[in-house]
């Protein structure tokens, strides 16, 4: 049981790994967006965060709404911007 818990918090850090993931969710903290609001954003192509998203999602980190052909994401528990916002902090700290 303990070993499940350590593994799934790798797997949290793992996703949060790409700075692309990062930034992803900080846009997400503030409004849900659709992937063209986040291509915009990010400057890059439907693929890029496309794939991105779907790490975030499969790691439970975002959920998705469908509204007509339109899906908009959020964030699934809005903490996780506490965690970034800590990390970012050591970084800050140390400089």
């Amino acid at each position: 049981m303990e070993a499940d818990v350590y593994n799934k918090a790798a797997e949290y850090f793992k996703a949060l790994s790409h700075p692309t993931r990062i930034k992803i969710i900080e846009l997400l903290s503030k409004k849900e967006m659709c992937v063209c609001q986040m291509m915009a954003a990010l400057n890059l192509d439907q693929s890029h965060v496309s794939r991105h998203l779907m790490v975030l999602r499969a790691n439970e980190m975002v959920k998705t709404r469908r509204e007509g052909t339109i899906i908009f994401y959020s964030l699934t528990d809005e903490n996780i911007i506490n965690i970034i916002e800590e990390v970012k902090n050591i970084f800050l700290v140390t400089k």
